[in-house]
């Protein structure tokens, strides 16, 4: 509900689902892009990459410890406040997530962020990993959890 909307109207719709959440006892799924939002207004979120949930948990344990290679690009090409200054001073490009997503009808074998990723194995290729407990309350989608 907040795609194209400037900061300030932005702000006031999302304090109204705030609002209209407390007043009804209930929750809210959002799907979005904006990790911005998710990190202002979630408790929880799932990652979702060609149509899977590939990573999930608190949103604090998600954006500060991530446990999908995914995920942790995502995070590293969110800008910091002064960071686009400083890496063109010096020269550097913003962070991407390297490759291209693929087509959703023609979905590669296994895990479907293997062809983009530096971590990627060839048992990453054979079948679509299962949803690994990386903690508690946190689950990866990855065979490699455990190194990143």
């Amino acid at each position: 509900p907040t795609t194209a909307l400037d900061d300030t109207i932005q702000a006031q719709i999302l304090d109204l689902l705030a609002e209209l959440q407390a007043q009804r006892g209930m929750g809210i799924l959002f799907v979005t892009h904006n990790l911005g939002v998710v990190a202002e207004i979630a408790d929880r979120v799932a990652v979702m990459y060609a149509g899977r949930i590939v990573e999930s948990g608190p949103v604090s344990e998600v954006f500060t410890r991530p446990r999908h290679p995914y995920t942790a690009g995502l995070m590293r090409s969110v800008p910091r406040l002064g960071q686009a200054t400083s890496l063109k001073a010096a020269g550097t490009p913003l962070p991407t997530i390297a490759g291209n997503v693929p087509s959703l009808a023609l979905l590669p074998k296994g895990c479907s962020f293997a062809p983009r990723c530096a971590m990627a194995v060839d048992a990453c290729r054979a079948a679509v990993p299962p949803l690994f407990a990386a903690t508690s309350t946190q689950h990866s989608r990855c065979l490699r959890w455990k190194d990143l």
